[in-house]
């Protein structure tokens, strides 16, 4: 399970190049040195299995999540990437692509932008719930899960609207937290 993950929330120009590096190295090129330290083994034994940890940030732009959003749409295009290249081998990949959790990155956050802890309830999704459904979907095989109702729609809704209003609306929400 690479759940391994940090954000930092704000307009990109303020938050400092090494800020930028640490969010990369951390959600890319960890999680990238994870998976090449352990799925070549996997293969050679004809089974295994790999949740990676993404987002709903992964499938649209975040304004003031700018490099979080990137690093986990990394995440879910090689998740994807590998789960194909994997079929049949025994091993399967599946990104487990939570919305906004009640975690300690919740928690910090909302430290950080007393604007987080303003948001409705019914959009913050159970930790313990989100990880059992993350398992299930990863013991299925399934090569994508996005727990709760309210995060399908966005999902589906974002790859359904032209990427020009998806900025757009993207922008005029990021604008409300930053």
């Amino acid at each position: 399970v690479n759940n391994a993950g940090a954000l930092e929330q704000g307009a990109f120009t303020q938050i400092t190049a090494a800020r930028h590096q640490q969010l990369i190295a951390l959600n890319v090129s960890g999680l990238t040195a994870m998976l090449s330290a352990f799925v070549p083994a996997m293969v050679a034994r004809g089974h295994g299995r790999v949740l990676n940890v993404a987002s709903i940030a992964a499938f649209q732009p975040v304004p003031g999540l700018a490099s979080y959003a990137a690093t986990k749409a990394y995440v879910l295009s090689l998740t994807e990437s590998l789960a194909e290249e994997l079929r049949g081998s025994g091993v399967t990949v599946s990104a487990l692509c939570p919305g906004i959790t009640a975690t300690a990155m919740l928690s910090s956050a909302a430290e950080h932008n007393a604007r987080v802890s303003e948001l409705p309830g019914f959009l913050i999704g159970n930790v313990d719930e989100v990880a059992a459904e993350g398992y299930r979907a990863c013991l299925a095989g399934e090569v994508l899960t996005v727990p709760g109702w309210i995060n399908r729609a966005t999902t589906v809704a974002g790859r359904a609207t032209p990427k020009w209003l998806l900025r757009r609306i993207s922008g005029l929400v990021g604008r409300r937290l930053i």
